[in-house]
Protein backbone atom coordinates (compact mmCIF):
# COMPACT_ATOMS: atom_id res chain seq x y z
CA UNK A 1 0.00 0.00 0.00
CA UNK A 2 1.69 3.46 -1.07
CA UNK A 3 -0.25 6.74 -0.34
CA UNK A 4 -0.27 8.72 -3.78
CA UNK A 5 -2.13 12.07 -4.75
CA UNK A 6 -4.96 12.88 -7.07
CA UNK A 7 -5.62 15.83 -8.87
CA UNK A 8 -8.76 16.27 -11.03
CA UNK A 9 -8.49 18.72 -14.03
CA UNK A 10 -11.62 20.72 -15.24
CA UNK A 11 -12.13 21.45 -18.45
CA UNK A 12 -13.83 25.02 -18.72
CA UNK A 13 -16.20 25.30 -21.65
CA UNK A 14 -15.43 27.90 -24.20
CA UNK A 15 -11.94 27.70 -24.41
CA UNK A 16 -9.81 26.85 -27.88
CA UNK A 17 -8.77 22.78 -28.47
CA UNK A 18 -5.47 23.91 -28.68
CA UNK A 19 -5.92 25.25 -24.90
CA UNK A 20 -6.44 21.86 -23.56
CA UNK A 21 -3.45 20.79 -25.65
CA UNK A 22 -1.40 22.99 -24.33
CA UNK A 23 -1.60 22.53 -20.51
CA UNK A 24 -1.33 18.82 -20.90
CA UNK A 25 1.28 19.38 -23.17
CA UNK A 26 2.97 21.30 -19.88
CA UNK A 27 1.94 18.71 -17.30
CA UNK A 28 4.00 16.09 -19.52
CA UNK A 29 7.08 18.20 -19.13
CA UNK A 30 6.77 19.15 -15.54
CA UNK A 31 5.41 16.43 -13.78
CA UNK A 32 5.63 12.96 -13.48
CA UNK A 33 2.22 11.32 -13.67
CA UNK A 34 1.86 7.95 -11.83
CA UNK A 35 -1.30 6.98 -13.70
CA UNK A 36 -4.71 8.49 -14.61
CA UNK A 37 -8.54 8.07 -14.46
CA UNK A 38 -10.35 9.94 -17.07
CA UNK A 39 -9.36 13.89 -15.60
CA UNK A 40 -7.76 12.77 -12.73
CA UNK A 41 -4.17 12.87 -12.37
CA UNK A 42 -2.58 10.65 -9.81
CA UNK A 43 0.93 11.06 -8.86
CA UNK A 44 3.32 9.58 -6.25
CA UNK A 45 4.51 12.97 -4.59
CA UNK A 46 3.41 15.34 -2.61
CA UNK A 47 5.91 18.39 -4.57
CA UNK A 48 4.20 16.71 -7.79
CA UNK A 49 0.70 17.47 -6.50
CA UNK A 50 1.69 20.71 -5.59
CA UNK A 51 3.32 21.25 -9.24
CA UNK A 52 0.71 19.76 -10.84
CA UNK A 53 -2.39 22.30 -8.52
CA UNK A 54 0.20 25.04 -9.74
CA UNK A 55 -0.07 24.40 -13.38
CA UNK A 56 -4.04 23.55 -13.44
CA UNK A 57 -5.06 26.47 -11.13
CA UNK A 58 -2.85 28.98 -13.69
CA UNK A 59 -4.93 27.39 -16.09
CA UNK A 60 -7.87 28.37 -14.16
CA UNK A 61 -8.60 24.31 -14.71
CA UNK A 62 -8.46 22.59 -11.10
CA UNK A 63 -10.76 20.24 -9.60
CA UNK A 64 -10.82 18.35 -6.74
CA UNK A 65 -7.51 17.67 -4.74
CA UNK A 66 -7.72 13.84 -2.75
CA UNK A 67 -5.08 11.30 -0.82
CA UNK A 68 -5.13 7.98 -2.30
CA UNK A 69 -4.01 5.11 -1.21
CA UNK A 70 -2.61 2.79 -3.80
CA UNK A 71 -3.69 -1.15 -3.67
CA UNK A 72 -0.71 -3.00 -4.80
CA UNK A 73 -1.78 -4.92 -8.01
CA UNK A 74 -3.01 -8.46 -7.97
CA UNK A 75 -5.40 -7.65 -5.03
CA UNK A 76 -8.87 -7.27 -5.48
CA UNK A 77 -11.39 -5.43 -2.99
CA UNK A 78 -15.16 -6.62 -2.84
CA UNK A 79 -16.53 -3.28 -2.63
CA UNK A 80 -14.32 -0.43 -3.56
CA UNK A 81 -16.35 1.26 -5.32
CA UNK A 82 -17.88 2.20 -2.47
CA UNK A 83 -14.73 4.06 -1.18
CA UNK A 84 -12.35 4.45 -4.07
CA UNK A 85 -12.07 3.07 -7.79
CA UNK A 86 -10.05 1.04 -10.48
CA UNK A 87 -7.88 3.40 -13.05
CA UNK A 88 -8.61 2.77 -16.49
CA UNK A 89 -5.00 1.03 -15.93
CA UNK A 90 -6.36 -1.60 -13.73
CA UNK A 91 -5.01 0.18 -10.80
CA UNK A 92 -6.76 0.02 -7.56
CA UNK A 93 -7.19 3.17 -5.42
CA UNK A 94 -9.06 4.09 -2.03
CA UNK A 95 -9.65 7.57 -0.68
CA UNK A 96 -7.88 7.97 2.52
CA UNK A 97 -10.63 9.67 4.48
CA UNK A 98 -13.27 6.90 3.98
CA UNK A 99 -10.85 4.10 4.67
CA UNK A 100 -8.85 2.16 7.86
CA UNK A 101 -6.65 -0.54 7.07
CA UNK A 102 -5.40 -2.40 9.65
CA UNK A 103 -3.57 -5.90 11.01
CA UNK A 104 -4.32 -8.48 13.68
CA UNK A 105 -1.48 -8.52 16.28
CA UNK A 106 -0.51 -12.03 15.94
CA UNK A 107 1.06 -12.06 19.91
CA UNK A 108 -2.12 -10.76 21.45
CA UNK A 109 -4.70 -13.63 22.49
CA UNK A 110 -4.90 -17.16 21.80
CA UNK A 111 -4.85 -18.75 18.15
CA UNK A 112 -8.62 -19.50 18.41
CA UNK A 113 -9.53 -16.04 19.84
CA UNK A 114 -7.64 -14.54 16.73
CA UNK A 115 -9.38 -16.50 14.35
CA UNK A 116 -12.74 -15.60 15.99
CA UNK A 117 -11.97 -12.01 15.81
CA UNK A 118 -10.79 -12.54 11.75
CA UNK A 119 -14.07 -14.13 11.05
CA UNK A 120 -16.65 -11.24 12.90
CA UNK A 121 -13.90 -8.38 11.79
CA UNK A 122 -14.77 -9.75 8.10
CA UNK A 123 -18.57 -9.44 8.20
CA UNK A 124 -17.69 -5.34 7.91
CA UNK A 125 -14.53 -5.08 5.42
CA UNK A 126 -14.29 -4.05 2.39
CA UNK A 127 -11.62 -5.86 1.39
CA UNK A 128 -8.15 -7.71 2.65
CA UNK A 129 -4.87 -7.39 1.46
CA UNK A 130 -3.03 -11.30 1.73
CA UNK A 131 -0.38 -12.23 3.70
CA UNK A 132 2.84 -11.44 2.71
CA UNK A 133 6.15 -13.10 4.52
CA UNK A 134 6.24 -11.90 7.51
CA UNK A 135 3.46 -9.80 7.36
CA UNK A 136 -0.41 -10.64 8.63
CA UNK A 137 -2.96 -10.13 6.29
CA UNK A 138 -4.13 -6.11 6.07
CA UNK A 139 -7.94 -5.89 6.61
CA UNK A 140 -9.44 -2.37 4.80
CA UNK A 141 -13.05 -1.59 6.51
CA UNK A 142 -14.91 2.34 6.02
CA UNK A 143 -13.37 4.42 8.61
CA UNK A 144 -16.96 4.85 9.95
CA UNK A 145 -16.12 1.61 11.82
CA UNK A 146 -13.38 2.16 13.88
CA UNK A 147 -15.22 1.83 16.86
CA UNK A 148 -16.69 -1.48 16.15
CA UNK A 149 -13.52 -3.41 14.96
CA UNK A 150 -12.08 -1.98 18.29
CA UNK A 151 -14.92 -3.65 19.95
CA UNK A 152 -14.83 -6.93 18.11
CA UNK A 153 -10.82 -6.81 18.89
CA UNK A 154 -11.49 -6.23 22.56
CA UNK A 155 -14.23 -8.85 22.82
CA UNK A 156 -12.22 -11.36 21.70
CA UNK A 157 -8.91 -10.26 23.81
CA UNK A 158 -7.18 -9.19 20.64
CA UNK A 159 -5.18 -6.64 19.40
CA UNK A 160 -5.22 -4.24 16.12
CA UNK A 161 -2.11 -2.91 14.68
CA UNK A 162 -3.91 0.63 12.40
CA UNK A 163 -1.78 0.93 9.45
CA UNK A 164 -4.45 4.01 8.44
CA UNK A 165 -7.32 5.10 10.83
CA UNK A 166 -8.81 7.26 7.66
CA UNK A 167 -10.97 10.34 9.15
CA UNK A 168 -13.96 9.06 10.29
Amino acid sequence: MQTVYGVEMQVPTGKLPGFYAQVIHKIGDRVNVFDRDGMLFIVEEADASEELKQILGKAQMLGEEMTLLYIPQGESLARVDDVGFVSQSGRTYLFAEQVALFAVEQEAGDAQDRWAAREQLREHLIGEIAATDGSPAVMVLESSLIELAEGIAKAYHVSLRWLHRGMS
